[in-house]
């Protein structure tokens, strides 16, 4: 009975932009930071092209990097996750990077954080996105460099159940589609909204609430990208049966 705290445990995000890291997994770092696992989120720019504020409420392109980090900063406080990790890159400009210094860099965080597992965009970053794409390219590269130095790190794509793909008629396919993971959200669905609301610089974070308010299950989906998946079923969680 009783004895110390257990293992610690990593999970870390790579996405491209500031509101990527919510739309696929928000709720799933809420909910594994509540159960005292460590997150840390790696985004490729501050979101530099992005909208230029919503409603009545107007931001001067200038100024929307620094909004966006602070956005991003809020949301991450909310899900008790670590402060970001900015790689230092330009918005829409991931895809004319230097690749190999991009997979230097994610590398690099992955070393330095010695995450378990590791959440990024699938083939097709959701949207075929140049900077999601890219990001995925990199991520995938970076990690398979990481397992090389640790034991049991695991990939993941987020993945969106084809049912729900269908309903709400996206264009989307393989294994983004194709979720082994499925983590229920329900208790922390609400944090989730709240933070695409916080994002309140950004027209599609707040469609996005709005959608996950009205019709969105309540669980997000991973796909298993390495080790294969051997098991014939979803699961509940990264560390569930």
């Amino acid at each position: 009975p009783g004895g110390g705290p257990g293992p610690r445990r990593v999970i870390l995000g790579v996405f491209a932009h500031p509101d990527d890291e919510t739309s696929g997994a928000g709720g799933t770092f809420t909910r594994y930071a509540r159960e005292g696992v460590e997150i840390v989120v790696a985004t490729a720019t501050r979101g530099e092209q992005g909208h230029l504020g919503t409603g009545d409420s107007k931001i001067p392109r200038a100024d929307l990097p620094q909004v966006r980090e602070r956005e991003l900063r809020r949301v991450l406080q909310s899900y008790g996750a670590r402060p970001p990790v900015f790689l230092g890159y330009r918005d829409q400009e991931v895809k004319d990077a230097d690749f190999a210094e991009l997979t230097g860099k994610v590398h690099r965080v992955m070393m330095d954080t010695r995450p378990d597992v590791v959440i990024t965009f699938g083939p097709r970053g959701i949207s075929d996105h140049d900077d999601h794409v890219t990001v995925h390219r990199a991520a995938v590269e970076a990690f398979h460099r990481y397992r090389e130095s640790v034991s049991g790190a695991r990939l993941y794509y987020v993945a969106i159940p084809k049912a729900f793909v269908e309903e709400v008629g996206m264009d989307l396919d393989g294994p983004e589609v194709d979720p082994h993971v499925l983590v229920d959200i329900s208790d922390t669905l609400a944090v989730k909204v709240q933070a695409l609301r916080t994002y309140s610089s950004q027209q599609d974070a707040q469609q996005l609430a709005d959608m996950f308010e009205q019709r969105a299950p309540a669980f997000e989906g991973f796909h298993q990208a390495y080790p294969p998946w051997t098991v014939e079923r979803t699961v509940a969680g990264f560390w569930e049966d």
